[in-house]
């Protein structure tokens, strides 16, 4: 894990994680290409990262990557589901 405190050259693998979360739910309430961009940056930022070592994490990272930057070049968005 990356625990160096002066190493501000990217993100921590949580803050990633957490801004992730916040960011599709930003989504979820105003769907818009400018957040979609952001979550596959996000996505791309994660499978990158350093401290991903799961191959799973590292696979649905850069799949979801690809999938979010698809939808913020206006392709198919995600269709709106109640969360049970």
């Amino acid at each position: 894990m990356n625990n160096d405190p002066f190493n501000t050259d990217q993100p921590t693998f949580e803050v990633i994680l957490a801004t992730l979360c916040y960011l599709m739910s930003r989504y979820a309430n105003d769907p818009s290409t400018s957040i979609a961009r952001a979550v596959s940056e996000h996505f791309d930022l994660l499978h990158k990262h350093p401290d991903c070592d799961s191959d799973i994490l590292q696979d649905v990272g850069r799949r979801m990557s690809l999938q979010w930057q698809s939808i913020s070049n206006g392709g198919q968005r995600p269709a709106r589901q109640p969360v049970h």
